[in-house]
């Protein structure tokens, strides 16, 4: 029984991590070399918020209120599962590229069978 407790309190504390509600703390602005910053959509631990368009280096703002992954979710399957009401309350960053080659971040949250935009700050919330 104790074993179980002392598991049970570790799942607890490894959940509760990232859990704050877009702490200010949470938010860090980081100066990288440009060439990383899209990649970083798909490979940093903590959310892509935003970033400047420098040419060397840019300012790219990130929410590590918790972790994030990326997960590729086929079509026919994500529009199953949304029309289903499978998918509410499950948060996601949707990066679309433009013609011109510009990169724009949409930060969405499925309600009920709706997906609505949010703000990146509340993205953890």
């Amino acid at each position: 029984m104790k074993k179980m407790m002392a598991g049970l309190c570790l799942v607890w504390l490894c959940l509760s991590q990232g859990t704050a509600q877009g702490a200010e703390d949470c938010i860090k602005t980081m100066n990288q070399g440009s060439a990383t910053v899209k990649l970083g959509l798909y490979e940093q631990s903590c959310m892509s918020m935003s970033w400047t368009g420098g040419v060397i280096t840019s300012d790219v703002t990130y929410n590590c209120c918790g972790p994030s992954a990326t997960i590729r979710v086929n079509g026919t399957d994500w529009n199953r599962l949304l029309a289903d009401g499978k998918l509410d309350g499950f948060r996601y960053q949707r990066a679309d590229i433009g013609s011109n080659g510009a990169y724009t971040l949409y930060f969405r949250k499925v309600v009920g069978t709706e997906l609505t935009n949010i703000p990146p700050e509340d993205f953890f919330k």
